[in-house]
Order: structure tokens, then sequence, then C-alpha cells
């Protein structure tokens, strides 16, 4: 379901299998070992416009999110300037191995369904990700019509691409301007 209503964290099969018996689920195993920064568990929310499953166009936008717990007050640049430092690592590999999943993604989503396209139709998904301890992302999950409430209260900066701040009132110009004219 979406936004991570009705998750269930467990070990037991029995009770996995028994949560069948409330409808479709689906089921994973969580990371065991997930990139920290400072010593915390965190995730990373992109924004990807789908302009057309067939043929395959999705756009990525140059701004992402942390969340979780007290890394909400830090902004985006900062927190990638320090995550860096304490591990060592290039954001624009680790960007790229994120891109190259998300697109991934939605190439197996459009083989599945090639009959879900129109002409016509736009689609706007927030994608969560998670790190694991080797600095590989790992799909959380992707929402349609995300919640953009943070994205708009907020001034960001593009730590990809061209860079820049993104003002929180601008934030649908800027995603929507990644579309091709």
């Amino acid at each position: 379901m979406a936004r991570t209503i009705d998750t269930t964290i467990t070990s037991n099969l029995s009770a996995i299998i028994r949560l069948m018996e409330t409808g479709p689920k689906i089921s994973q195993k969580y990371i065991e070992h997930p990139a920290l920064f400072e010593g915390r568990k965190f995730d990373l929310r992109y924004i990807v416009l789908v302009r057309s499953m067939n043929p395959l166009e999705i756009f990525l936008a140059e701004v992402f999110w942390n969340y979780r717990g007290g890394l909400n007050h830090m902004n985006t640049p900062d927190f990638v300037k320090e995550f860096e430092k304490e591990h060592e690592v290039n954001r624009q590999d680790i960007h790229s191995r994120i891109r190259n999943m998300i697109k991934s993604a939605f190439k197996a989503a459009a083989a599945v369904h090639p009959d879900l396209h129109h002409s016509k139709s736009r689609a706007m998904y927030g994608v969560d990700v998670v790190l694991d301890c080797h600095f590989q992302p790992k799909l959380l999950e992707i929402t349609y019509c995300p919640d953009c409430t943070r994205a708009v209260t907020y001034d960001t900066e593009a730590v990809v691409g061209g860079g820049g701040t993104v003002k929180g009132k601008d934030f649908y110009n800027y995603i929507f301007g990644s579309l091709p004219k």
C-alpha cells in the first residue's frame, strides 16, 4: 500500500503467511546493514516525472531530500558534504548508481504494463532510497503523487547537475521545468 501504510516488520514466517489473509501484500527483506550518517539511519527522497511509458521517458529532479529523525533540520548540500567527509565517498558515484536503479525500476514497470501508455498522460512519483553499508542504493518504495510539503516549504540547493538554489515556492516550476519543451 502507498505511503507505508499497513507495514509489518517481523522475522516470523508464520506471521508473514497469515498477513496474506488481510489482503495483497509485498514481502521484502529489509537492509540489515544500512549506511549511517552520524550513527543514524536515513533515506533519500527523489522526485521522478514520467512523460511516456512507450517509449519510456522519465526525468529525475536534480534535488533530493534526506529524511529521518534529527536529519530533517540539515539542508541537503550540508548533508552531502558531511556524508562524503564521514565515509570518504563521492556523491556523484552514488547518485549515478541511484539514477540507474530508478531507471531500471521504471523500465521494469513499462515492460510489464506496456498498455498503460497514453500520449497525454504524465505522472509524478516520489522514490525513496536507502544506501547499504557498501553505499549501494536499495529501493524502499515508489509513491504516486508524493507529498511535497517539505519541498515547497524549504529552500534547498541542487547538489547534482547544474547546482543552484531551488526556492520552496518555486519547487513545482523547477520540477516541471525538467521536462523538455
